[in-house]
């Protein structure tokens, strides 16, 4: 009785343990990805595309005009289009910006979702592999009820057993549903989520530096309508570069942010990243490791306990070795989801999935 008491036990902590992992979840194709890129690709193509100007009307000769004369101003057509060069290079920066955001989100999906999708995966089989041997169970309790072997009590005690059972499966599937499955080897996915986050601060460093510089070329026409004066040229192209001496001050506050932001996602208090820090990670299997010892041994003691049972024989002994064996069925359930998401756990922060 002791050793089902502690069973359960494990079995309640280890359950509310994930339900609350299941909300970290996220679904592989859910939609992040194209969103980000999405934006990225829209906030290109206004970088990327030429601006088309242009002015008509009564339009001042400019003081400094390379040919001043008599008669300043006049109806006058200016048109034709400007490339930032600028642009096209924040536009470039922009989308490798969100390549980077999408890496980094599948990482974290891996560390947060995919092995915790394993583990459900073991639990889950060891349950559905139990659930076939329940219906022979509920057909020898119906037997033994007709042939008064049983009383009414206990044919509903092992009905409920089994009900039990069942609904551990169904939840196991319904948040294996939720989650994303394993969309690859999982290998390593702590440093990939480091360096994809690396990789979006530098970006959006260099998107701070490009700030500071404006770098165009206009091309056009420039042409008076009411004048008959001789103009061998009407067409312009000009190269305008400007540069704000502010970018001169951002070289140390760029490298605080980045350093910055590396403190706070190995800190673990960044809420969208707390759990994929390698403190936090090692944390969970130092705790999950003495878990899964715990419920090996207890699966162990069930096993002696219904082997000792069904040697023993007797009705009496039957009817308690079913209470063992619905235990035993649960605690190794336990055992399995435990055991898999350790070495999901190791391989994702690079130990090679040992002990």
């Amino acid at each position: 009785m002791r050793t089902v008491v502690v069973t359960m036990i494990l079995l309640a902590s280890g359950h509310a343990r994930a339900e609350a992992e299941i909300e970290m979840g996220e679904p592989a194709n859910d939609g992040y990805c194209d969103y980000v890129q999405g934006v990225a690709s829209a906030q290109a193509a206004v970088m990327f595309a030429p601006t088309v100007f242009g002015q008509f009307g009564l339009i001042e000769q400019a003081a400094g005009a390379a040919n001043p004369d008599i008669q300043s101003g006049g109806l006058r057509l200016i048109s034709g289009v400007r490339v930032s060069l600028d642009g096209i290079y924040k536009g470039l920066t922009t989308r490798d910006r969100a390549r980077a955001d999408c890496r980094r989100h599948k990482a974290l999906s891996q560390i947060s979702g995919e092995t915790q999708y394993i583990a459900l995966d073991a639990r889950a089989k060891v349950l559905d592999a139990a659930l076939a041997e329940t219906d022979k169970i509920l057909g020898q309790t119906k037997d033994d009820l007709d042939a008064r072997r049983t009383t009414a009590q206990e044919a509903t005690a092992t009905r409920l057993r089994v009900e039990e059972l069942r609904q551990l499966a169904t939840q196991t599937h319904r948040e294996m549903g939720q989650l994303p499955p394993p969309s690859g080897s999982i290998g390593g996915a702590l440093r990939a989520f480091e360096r994809a986050d690396a990789d979006v601060e530098s970006y959006e460093g260099k998107l701070r530096r490009a700030d500071a510089f404006d770098v165009s070329i206009r091309v056009g026409v420039d042409q008076f309508l009411d004048r008959s004066d001789a103009n061998p040229s009407p067409y312009f192209a000009v190269v305008a570069i400007g540069v704000n001496l502010g970018v001169l001050f951002q070289g140390r506050a760029n490298e605080r942010a980045a350093a910055g932001r590396r403190r706070l996602l190995k800190s673990g208090r960044d809420p969208l990243t707390a759990d994929a820090t390698g403190e936090r990670l090692r944390a969970i299997i130092e705790a999950e490791t003495k878990r899964e010892q715990e419920t090996a041994a207890l699966e162990a003691d069930l096993r002696r306990q219904h082997d000792a049972l069904t040697r023993l024989g007797g009705e009496e002994s039957k009817r308690y070795k079913q209470t063992v064996w619905f235990e035993l069925i649960k605690i190794r359930a336990e055992h399995a989801y435990l055991s898999a998401h350790l070495r999901a756990m190791r391989e994702v922060i690079g130990d090679g999935g040992g002990p």
